[in-house]
């Protein structure tokens, strides 16, 4: 009889612990962490002593994504050539659609924060960022986005005659040495 009534709430339970799936333990430097509102983690709250830099930038969490290159890289990397008037040539970028990084991490929210290493950041509607294809940039050229440069990691839309809004389109959400992004 106590099976009959706690086979359902075990049922229960199971499906919603199963809607949260643990992420891989990151195996190299981590070059990005997602928080807010996502599902999918590998790690617990804000350390103040190991995470000195998000607790210098007044960052708090109680989970997070964290992926090294070698996990964004499985996600898939896509390559976009991109040309502006003001740059030297034309760059193809390499990396993982921006909307498969969110989905990785069980991401809900329908805005997205990007926020650089000096503290910069930019708002991006999670609908635009699909609709465009936008790209969590890794490589340029075929060289890893170090830091000192525009990576680790570099938000990049296209910008190509398929997509003509985007060519007079705000460069504000083109963040570079991109290091966080908080789902809201």
């Amino acid at each position: 009889m106590l099976r009959l009534l706690f086979a359902p709430l075990f049922a229960i339970c199971f499906a919603v612990s199963a809607q949260a799936a643990d992420l891989a333990q990151p195996k190299g430097p981590v070059v990005l962490t997602l928080h807010g509102k996502i599902a999918n983690t590998n790690r617990g709250a804000l350390n103040e002593f190991e995470d000195a830099f998000f607790k210098f930038g007044s960052v708090s969490f109680d989970k997070a994504a964290q992926f090294d290159l070698a996990m964004l890289e499985k996600l898939g990397m896509t390559s976009l050539t991109v040309k502006y008037d003001t740059w030297p040539k034309a760059y193809k970028f390499e990396g993982p659609l921006l909307a498969d990084v969110l989905k990785a991490a069980g991401a809900t929210g329908q805005t997205i924060k990007v926020y650089a290493l000096d503290g910069y950041g930019a708002e991006i509607p999670v609908p635009e960022l699909r609709q465009y294809g936008v790209l969590l940039a890794l490589k340029a050229d075929g060289k890893y986005l170090g830091l000192g440069g525009r990576g680790p990691t570099w938000v990049v839309y296209p910008r190509d005659d398929k997509h003509p809004a985007l060519k007079s389109h705000d460069d504000a959400k083109w963040v570079w040495s991109a290091l966080r992004i908080e789902v809201e």
